[in-house]
């Protein structure tokens, strides 16, 4: 029998280095135990048999399942599964509660880009096809949007949360009346081809495709001041003051010079009227199908489309009444169909069957 108490193999020891001192030399004093036989621990001893032992002595030792759970069996001397299995649970908890922050923090910067992104998406007003709607603006302006009209603008008119834009700035496809409250930053309408700038004032933005013209804007002023400019030369503006409208007929096109027009005519619909001034027919009958929201279509008998009209309801008026006195200025003539209507040459009424 040895008279030294044999010492831990290195490996053993090695695992012992994250456990208390006192459990420390509770388990080398239990090794010294076990080893303590005529046969000595041979060169190729075991140490995860020796644990195996040891646990079996001293079950308290065992730290693999806190819920009771078996230990797991044990592994090849020497892997990384039977190092994680003798791990400290202080070190385990804290390996834990470390991935469990990565993922909190990676969780709250994926929800922060995903409320900015949120954010940052315009907020848009439509006025469908048959319908009005009024718009109220973060800076107190009120915007009425005329039919199949929509209006998109920044929240808050804020260049990131809590951070103010340099303009108030709003888009427009349609035809609107604009209410601007007055305000340090300068508001700007932008349309396909033009850019309308104030600081408060009343004016009448129309920008729809008329004719041959895709991109026509037209602006009209009841009150104040605006500045009118294309897209693409922004530094070319006409002034418009009250009573005055311009035209831009696309984005490279400067606008036309002011010229004096009857507000109340341009401002037809916002009391349920209609009106048109010097419009192409093709543009007329659109107006009239987005007014009414019902088809209105010009049969293929109909000469010359683009020859202008124009006509005047100060208030609310019927559809028919309207496409009777657009005939009768026209001489032409018009039908009910199964979607709306249809307008036809009056000569060839007989041959123009029903579709």
């Amino acid at each position: 029998m040895s008279t030294n108490p044999p010492s831990l193999p290195p490996s053993l020891r090695e695992r012992l280095q994250a456990e208390p001192d006192d459990t420390r030399t509770d388990l080398e004093a239990v090794w010294a135990l076990l080893e303590a036989t005529d046969d000595p621990a041979s060169a190729g001893a075991d140490p995860d048999a020796a644990w195996t032992a040891l646990v079996r002595e001293r079950p308290e030792l065992d730290t693999s399942s806190s819920d009771g759970a078996a230990a797991p069996a044990p592994s090849q001397p020497g892997t990384a599964a039977a190092s994680r299995r003798h791990e400290h649970p202080a070190r385990t908890a804290w390996r834990r509660r470390r991935g469990d922050v990565a993922v909190g923090l990676a969780l709250a910067a994926l929800v922060l880009l995903g409320g900015l992104w949120l954010w940052r998406q315009p907020v848009a007003v439509t006025a469908p096809a048959g319908q009005q709607r009024t718009a109220s603006l973060p800076d107190g302006s009120t915007v009425d949007l005329n039919s199949s009209t929509t209006l998109t603008y920044r929240r808050g008119f804020s260049a990131w949360p809590l951070v103010e834009a340099d303009q108030r700035r709003v888009r427009l496809e349609g035809e609107a009346f604009f209410a601007v409250a007055e305000g340090a930053r300068p508001f700007t309408v932008e349309t396909t081809a033009a850019r309308i700038t104030v600081t408060g004032t009343r004016f009448h933005v129309r920008a729809r495709a008329e004719g041959a013209s895709s991109a026509a804007t037209d602006v009209a002023v009841v009150d104040g001041r605006v500045q009118v400019a294309a897209q693409q030369r922004p530094q070319e503006t006409v002034p418009l003051s009250s009573g005055h409208a311009s035209r831009v007929a696309e984005p490279t096109a400067a606008p036309t010079p002011p010229q004096p027009t009857n507000v109340d005519r341009v401002l037809a619909w916002r009391n349920e009227g209609f009106a048109a001034r010097a419009r192409p027919l093709r543009a007329v009958v659109q107006d009239l199908e987005r007014r009414y929201d019902v088809v209105v279509r010009l049969h293929e008998s109909v000469a010359h489309p683009e020859r202008r009209v124009s006509l005047y309801y100060p208030g609310p008026t019927d559809l028919e009444t309207i496409l009777h006195d657009l005939c009768t200025a026209r001489d032409l003539n018009y039908r009910p169909t199964s979607r709306g209507f249809e307008l036809f040459n009056a000569p060839d009424k007989a041959s123009g069957a029903q579709r």
